[in-house]
């Protein structure tokens, strides 16, 4: 008879405190998916406001951050970029700015728990990669510091990001000379499970980069896409070419969709290398 009083008793205080304590997870469980920043819509500064930026599908873990010269949709999950976005005109690849004593940066466009720190890559195995390179910014001051921040950073391999990678950077700014000016895009293709690695923050590895360049040169309209295996493989840039299309299959990111449909249907298709030369 007593423990059945003491249970009577007690019952009704077990029940309260699991009610509070559910209260207090679902409370905090907001709390946690209020700090995850959404999508912002911000006006883009002068310098990128001209640009067709990616729609990607949208994701509460996404950031939308501008920079002066480029813009960027990061990830607080992989802790990378999805798409980073430029043009490039003849003009700027003549800038003089030198990249000497910039040091990669926490960004703090994003929350503290997303600040990736360039000593976060310290022993990992991997570079900190460029997705709009410093060799692009040259123009301006603020815009090579920017690209320093570490949301425009991938991890990379040293062959992919040394010799390859640079490669196509390289022609990028040749064809901004030739074409006047050209559109840029590019960032990283994740596996289902991917690596993961980081002294602090735990960045995801790519698979993959991709690359996507849009010339609107009248008459002589074109566009193309790359892609690129993330490890030590030789890839010469005539084996990674890729349509605009296929880069959308991979990635499911819509490029270039201000242009008209029949002008994006016909440029998006392109596979030709050397029209590009011309």
């Amino acid at each position: 008879m007593k423990n059945n009083k003491l249970l009577k008793t007690l019952l009704p205080l077990v029940v309260l405190a699991i009610l509070l304590f559910a209260q207090k997870f679902l409370n905090s469980s907001d709390k946690a998916e209020e700090n995850v920043p959404a999508l912002t819509s911000s006006p883009l500064p002068e310098s990128v406001q001209d640009l067709s930026l990616p729609v990607a599908p949208p994701s509460k873990s996404d950031i939308l951050i501008e920079h002066e010269g480029f813009a960027l949709l990061y990830d607080t999950k992989t802790l990378c970029p999805r798409w980073v976005a430029w043009e490039l005109t003849a003009e700027e690849t003549r800038g003089k700015v030198s990249r000497q004593n910039i040091d990669f940066k926490e960004d703090e466009s994003v929350p503290k728990q997303y600040q990736v720190a360039s000593w976060d890559y310290n022993g990992g195995g991997y570079g900190r990669g460029h997705m709009c390179p410093a060799g692009d910014m040259k123009w301006s001051q603020e815009a090579m510091q920017d690209c320093h921040y570490m949301t425009n950073i991938c991890p990379q391999t040293a062959e992919l990001n040394k010799t390859w990678w640079e490669h196509l950077e390289r022609a990028c700014r040749q064809w901004a000379r030739q074409e006047g000016a050209v559109q840029i895009v590019c960032g990283p293709i994740f596996s289902e499970n991917p690596k993961h690695f980081g002294k602090k923050h735990r960045m995801s590895v790519p698979r993959a980069f991709y690359k996507v360049v849009l010339s609107l040169k009248k008459g002589k309209e074109k566009a193309i896409g790359f892609y690129y295996t993330n490890d030590n493989a030789i890839q010469p840039m005539e084996d990674a070419v890729r349509s605009v299309d296929d880069i959308e299959r991979l990635t499911g990111i819509d490029f270039f969709s201000s242009l008209p449909d029949e002008q994006e249907d016909r440029l998006e298709a392109m596979t030709d290398l050397r029209v590009w030369d011309k």
